[in-house]
């Protein structure tokens, strides 16, 4: 038995296809440790894992399969004999066939009609199209394949194959998904996260790395940058909070966060930022806000989830396993940073506001003071000082 996958939206890349059909040769490769071979708008994959094809972005479905003798006689007699295997109690069945080789000398309907004909003579099951008990599927390609069920892909595009971002992983439900959505959409995603330990070190054993380990199950690796928020925190309490300043404290943390972040981006090449706003669902992400913290950065900002509402975010982060690490306690910067945040920031005030904090300074000691970390295994552990 070998595992036939299919792909959907990398079929309509047109010149550029060969690039995307690459690429998800590799991932599969090494996802699965098997051998792939490159049929028409299809894989084969032999040997190997195939359960780890369910974290494989860019596949459409695929589908445990048989390889026949390319010869109808032989299709039918196949059929009827693991017919046999499977009928069980089942009532119906339906055959679909896709004839991809235009020289075999018969037609799709005509394969399904002697198909079906044969099963039904044979076992008396009723000819059912639309969600048949027992569905039976055909493909003619460079060589014939039956198999009897189909499993759902990721779909999307693989991931390496629309570059590599750089995402501000808070802990919490939504910048995780973030972190997935991209990489459905080909990006390599590697993160950033802002603490409040006094060490870097401290952050390790904690969720953040349980995260992205379940987070690097679709991608394979990943760099983590931790980065201490007490720079910042020292400076904020210097600053006089009187009325005209109290409330801006979150939204100045953001524009922070996304100086250091571009920073460190364009020092390792990362070509867009991410994180995981929601629009409207907090005070720090209204409309407002989110322009007065973009203002800060010149790289793309992607913001995946900017039109889920709350309940679709923790759908996904459920099915992807994310959501009970993301609820486990844990000290998220933005939640101790002000409990009242502006909800429509002023700009201008917020820029007269980071020329008291000396913003530039600030930045400057934050980012003597990052990590960068490799995960691999099942643990975060040191790489280096970051140099930027």
């Amino acid at each position: 038995m070998l595992i036939l996958v299919h792909y959907g939206e990398i079929a309509l890349k047109g010149k550029n296809r060969r690039f995307f059909e690459n690429k998800l040769t590799e991932n599969i490769k090494r996802a699965t440790g098997g051998r792939v071979r490159k049929l028409e708008s299809r894989l084969v994959v032999e040997d190997g894992n195939p359960d780890h094809l369910k974290y494989v972005f860019g596949i459409s479905w695929f589908a445990h399969a048989y390889r026949v003798e390319k010869n109808l006689g032989a299709i039918v007699d196949f059929i009827l004999k693991k017919v046999g295997e499977r009928v069980g109690e089942s009532k119906s069945f339906g055959v679909f066939v896709k004839r991809a080789d235009k020289q075999f000398p018969y037609t799709s309907p005509q394969i399904a009609e002697e198909i079906g004909a044969e099963v039904a003579r044979k076992y008396g099951l009723k000819v059912r199209l639309k969600d048949p008990e027992l569905p039976i599927y055909v493909e003619i390609a460079e060589d014939a394949f039956v198999y009897f069920e189909k499993i759902r892909g990721l779909g999307g595009l693989p991931v390496g194959a629309n570059g590599k971002v750089l995402c501000l992983l808070s802990g919490g439900i939504d910048s995780a998904v973030a972190s997935y959505l991209i990489m459905k959409r080909g990006c390599r995603v590697d993160f950033i996260h802002f603490h409040v330990f006094p060490q870097n070190q401290s952050v390790v054993d904690t969720k953040i790395s349980d995260l992205v380990e379940v987070l690097n199950s679709y991608q394979f690796e990943s760099k983590v940058f931790l980065v201490p928020y007490y720079p910042f925190q020292l400076a904020l309490l210097n600053l006089d909070t009187d009325r005209k300043t109290r409330g801006y404290e979150l939204v100045l943390f953001r524009r922070f966060m996304l100086r250091v972040s571009e920073r460190i981006a364009n020092r390792y090449g990362y070509q867009a930022l991410v994180t995981g706003d929601s629009l409207g669902q907090v005070a720090s992400q209204t409309l407002e806000n989110i322009r007065a913290v973009s203002e800060v950065a010149s790289l793309p900002v992607f913001r995946p989830l900017i039109a889920f509402d709350k309940q679709e975010i923790i759908d996904i982060a459920r099915r992807i396993e994310t959501y009970e690490i993301s609820i486990r306690p844990y000290k998220d910067c933005c939640s101790i940073v002000a409990p009242h945040p502006k909800t429509r920031a002023n700009l201008e005030r917020l820029k007269a506001l980071e020329e008291k904090l000396g913003i530039d300074e600030v930045v400057k000691k934050t980012l003597e003071l990052v990590d960068v970390y490799p995960f691999e295994g099942s643990s975060l552990r040191e790489l280096s000082r970051v140099l930027v």
